[in-house]
């Protein structure tokens, strides 16, 4: 994935938490506000009906006007300018306030109209069973006679609120948590993209500087083996070999890792052309046919497709059969049997490369075109790699709108597909 779509996605990822976050800020502030309300009605119906219990008790009159006062969102002035009695008030308060469903401590005092001096006051908690009756306390209470008003307060009015929205405050902690692993994660692949960056151009520099070395050791050991002194002696002359032979496999091995990095670079562009694929396999053919035979084994070429031009770029889909080649060829026990293959199709012609190898277990199919990933090779030792080959080939395919499909038997063989398009689709 290209740096640009990657700060595409975390800028729209960002933009959504944000957006997500102030939704449910939102709606949080609306339910304090909605159970606030809720609070104030009902303490505000528990307060007249407390006011008009004692006007009752008192045989007075309530008046509607200012009875009832909010000095702050938790404390309430009741207005009832009677006398007032203790036990009487304390009944009802507990009394109404059950009836609303108000169930959090209170306290409250009863003042004198005309000193505002405090005359009593108590701290009450809800009830739990049902307070006795008036008419009992109303016997035991002696009757002031000067008008008074009380106080009441609900010390723990938010708490009380708060867990009333228990439900959306656990959810809306949840939304949030899952934020932060999103966030997290933005954080951690940001981390991870950029020690990949490092990670390429580190492997990009060093296998150019490897290059300039490996020039050098494929020159010299050209010389090495043309010497008459080498030629005569068959021992180093088979030195010479090796050394020529593991310097050509060193070198396949870093143009691989600088095809496969120049792919993942964002400045990897395709260069298109028409393309004779039958050309293009024979090369790779010539190429790898002394190889095979030295193994004792066979190389054939079936082509039957009558469209055999493609639009393809040149080099990489040149790489692509080689490496399909031979990886036919490395996976094959003994002599080498394999059967190269194209076919015609509606809309362009397929490529098909058949061995007769140690073949793939069912449960290493899905792995194949992951990065790094190597198959297990059984009584097969000889096979080196980095597990990159097929990686490139897949990505190659893609790049192109090839289709890539692979059959395989474990210890019977495997055929490789590719259905390419003609040049002019």
């Amino acid at each position: 994935m290209t740096t640009g779509k990657i700060t595409v996605i975390i800028a729209f990822s960002v933009l959504v938490i944000l957006g997500i976050l102030g939704m449910q800020a939102y709606f949080i502030k609306q339910s304090i506000n909605r159970e606030e309300r809720e609070f104030h009605r009902a303490v505000s119906i528990a307060l007249r009906n407390t006011a008009n219990g004692i006007a009752t008790y008192n045989k007075a009159k309530v008046t509607e006007k200012g009875l009832i006062v909010q000095e702050a969102s938790n404390t309430y002035e009741v207005n009832v300018n009677t006398p007032i009695d203790h036990s009487v008030l304390a009944v009802l308060l507990e009394t109404e306030l059950e009836k609303q469903n108000i169930k959090t401590p209170f306290e409250y005092g009863v003042y004198d109209c005309n000193t505002n001096e405090l005359i009593y006051s108590e701290c009450c908690n809800v009830p739990t069973d049902k307070k006795a009756k008036i008419s009992k306390k109303k016997k035991a209470a002696k009757k002031n006679q000067a008008t008074n008003y009380f106080v009441i307060k609900f010390p723990e009015k938010q708490t009380y609120v708060y867990q009333s929205m228990g439900n959306l405050l656990f959810f809306s902690g949840l939304l949030l948590a899952a934020c932060i692993i999103l966030a997290s994660a933005i954080y951690i692949i940001l981390r991870q993209k950029r020690y990949s960056e490092l990670m390429r151009d580190f492997v990009n520099n060093m296998t150019h500087e490897f290059k300039t070395p490996i020039s050098s050791i494929k020159i010299a050991a050209e010389v090495l083996a043309s010497h008459p002194l080498v030629e005569e002696d068959r021992r180093l002359s088979q030195y010479a070999k090796i050394i020529k032979d593991q310097n050509a496999r060193l070198n396949d091995q870093i143009e691989k890792v600088l095809q496969l990095a120049k792919m993942e670079s964002s400045s990897f562009e395709l260069k298109m052309e028409d393309l004779d694929m039958h050309e293009l396999i024979q090369q790779v053919v010539d190429h790898q046919q002394l190889r095979v035979r030295e193994s004792g084994g066979i190389m054939e070429t079936d082509f039957r497709a009558v469209n055999h031009m493609v639009r393809a770029d040149r080099f990489h889909l040149l790489n692509v059969v080689s490496n399909l080649v031979d990886n036919a060829i490395k996976y094959s026990v003994g002599h080498p049997e394999i059967y190269i293959r194209t076919l015609d199709l509606l809309d362009g012609c397929a490529l098909e490369i058949e061995d007769h190898g140690i073949g793939i277990k069912k449960e290493d199919l899905p792995y194949l075109f992951d990065k790094f990933y190597r198959v297990s090779t059984g009584d097969v030792h000889n096979v080196k790699g980095f597990g990159i080959g097929l990686y490139y080939v897949k990505r190659v395919c893609d790049a192109h709108g090839f289709e890539l499909s692979i059959q395989s038997e474990y210890k019977k063989g495997t055929i490789v597909r590719i259905l390419l398009k003609n040049s002019h689709k």
